[in-house]
């Protein structure tokens, strides 16, 4: 496994940085990359939808049982016009973090945050999605909706994307498919590409196992607390269709600013504090083992890898922690981005996020 940093302004030393997991030992070699590329064509959007079941094939047990219900699961497709009018297209898709929504990636309120354009500009063909149990997509019961049901969710939907199986105006089939995470998401995806094996690169952002904060549990913990105080609570756990199960992560806004934000204008810093949504209760009640689990099943992983952070970010520093564990990734980049938190996205340098992102959906052929 080659592991790689890109340094700034077109610098390029080489290091070497021992990793021990297990009992491998890993090298990483700083090497420069290509600039990112132009901004090219007009950005064209349109919604689409993923009919989906709530099962879990992924191989992480769940400590509730899946619901096993129909569901949808929206979102857009966003990419350069003459991209996403044409029947054959490569692109990634893009899942969200726990108290975000599709706004993480295709962000309404300022055009500088919105990441979907901003790749689309630069070529690339982006599909974003709500969650199940956020924003417009359905909602089931949050006692279901474990990390090993949302891997297996996340497979369906590339498989629909692969066969140009899904609603929408245009639907085009995805030849080549990246997989991204940020946060939670970022655990589910490494997930879904060691169980299913079915994209052809993965982006794990501000996530990770190894590199995971006592925070991370902390918060974990007092969610759970919440969904057990939560007036719905029994309903919640007696009725398998009932749409509760959901609670905050963090207490409070200023809770969430603190975990999230860092270096962010501060009309957007509360922005983001307006929008902070409520989790599934058994996404959380899971995490343990998800962060014990991923460890061990990322070598299974043989696809090209990005595991980025940003450099303040409270929850999961030091990414190349985390990169260890892809013993058998035919490439590992690992990125920090200068004065940016959890949110690093909406950092002020978020441009800086933009051409790290670029660069690697370049390096990856999507």
């Amino acid at each position: 496994m080659r592991i790689s940093t890109w340094p700034r302004r077109g610098l390029v030393t080489t290091a070497t940085l021992g990793l021990a997991i297990a009992t491998a030992a890993l090298s990483l070699s700083i090497t420069g990359i290509a600039g990112a590329s132009e901004p090219s064509g007009d950005v064209a959007s349109t919604e689409v939808e993923f009919s989906v079941v709530t099962s879990n094939n992924s191989g992480l047990p769940c400590a509730t049982t899946p619901g096993n219900e129909r569901a949808v699961v929206r979102g857009h497709l966003t990419g350069p016009r003459s991209e996403i009018d044409s029947s054959h297209v490569k692109g990634t898709l893009y899942s969200h973090g726990d108290g975000y929504a599709e706004y993480f990636w295709r962000y309404p309120g300022d055009g500088d945050y919105n990441y979907v354009d901003e790749m689309a500009r630069r070529g690339h063909v982006s599909v974003s999605i709500d969650r199940l149990g956020y924003g417009a997509s359905d909602k089931p019961n949050g006692n279901s909706l474990c990390f090993g049901v949302e891997a297996d969710v996340l497979h369906q939907i590339v498989g629909q994307l692969r066969q140009g199986s899904y609603k929408g105006d245009r639907t085009p089939r995805f030849d080549r498919v990246g997989l991204v995470g940020h946060s939670a998401s970022g655990l589910i995806a490494d997930q879904e590409v060691a169980a299913f094996h079915d994209v052809d690169a993965l982006g794990v952002l501000d996530s990770g196992s190894l590199n995971a904060t006592p925070l991370v549990l902390q918060r974990a913990a007092e969610q759970q607390a919440r969904c057990a105080l939560a007036p719905d609570a029994a309903a919640a756990l007696l009725n398998p269709r009932s749409p509760a199960g959901y609670a905050a992560l963090e207490a409070d806004g200023a809770q969430f600013s603190s975990d999230h934000i860092a270096n962010v204008e501060p009309d957007i810093a509360r922005d983001l504090v307006d929008r902070r949504t409520k989790d599934a209760c058994a996404g959380t009640r899971n995490s343990a083992q998800a962060l014990a689990g991923n460890p061990v099943r990322n070598n299974l992983i043989t696809v090209p890898v990005l595991v980025l952070a940003g450099a303040q970010d409270r929850l999961f520093p030091n990414p190349g922690l985390h990169a260890a564990t892809y013993t058998h990734s035919s490439h590992v980049t690992v990125r920090e981005v200068r004065d940016a938190g959890h949110a690093v996205a909406f950092a002020r340098t978020a441009p800086d996020f933009h051409n790290d992102m670029d660069n690697w959906l370049d390096s990856t052929g999507l």
